[in-house]
């Protein structure tokens, strides 16, 4: 992906030290696996740069920790905060530090309908067509697709 840097009026390359998965994420998160936690936090300390994390990755994360290893919604979203606050992780924050709050307050959505319905709104993209009648009364940028 090449970028226009407006200032210089030249094509800039944002340089990255790779993608980390899902897996790396949770070892990063869990220090579940030792070995494995270790090795992931080499790889970001030794980095020039810092590693994305796709929406993906982090939606599949709390996925995870909620449902596989039985975090909380809030311990859920306190852990992303916190991989959020990390310099050698980029990823989408402004999404996710709206998302992540619209979670821990509507315990009948899942992450994915609350990342759905903040996307549309960041967007400026409503609404949210859908016809899940739980995300359509509960988040505001969502309506139901009339039948």
């Amino acid at each position: 992906m090449t970028f226009t840097s407006p200032s210089a009026g030249r094509s800039v390359t944002p340089t990255f030290g790779g993608s980390l998965d899902a897996n790396v994420v949770l070892r990063l998160l869990l220090n579940d696996v030792p070995d494995q936690h270790a090795a992931a936090v080499a790889l970001l300390e030794s980095a020039d740069a810092p590693f994305v994390v796709s929406d993906f990755a982090i939606i599949e994360v709390v996925f995870a920790l909620c449902r596989h290893y039985e975090f909380s919604r809030a311990a859920a979203a306190e852990a992303i905060e916190g991989l959020m606050s990390l310099t050698q992780i980029d990823c989408n924050r402004v999404l996710f530090k709206l998302a992540l709050p619209f979670f821990t307050d509507h315990p009948k959505l899942s992450f994915e309908d609350c990342c759905l319905a903040t996307h549309a709104e960041l967007s400026n993209a409503t609404p949210l067509w859908t016809f899940d009648r739980k995300l359509a009364g509960q988040a505001q940028s969502a309506r139901l697709v009339p039948i």
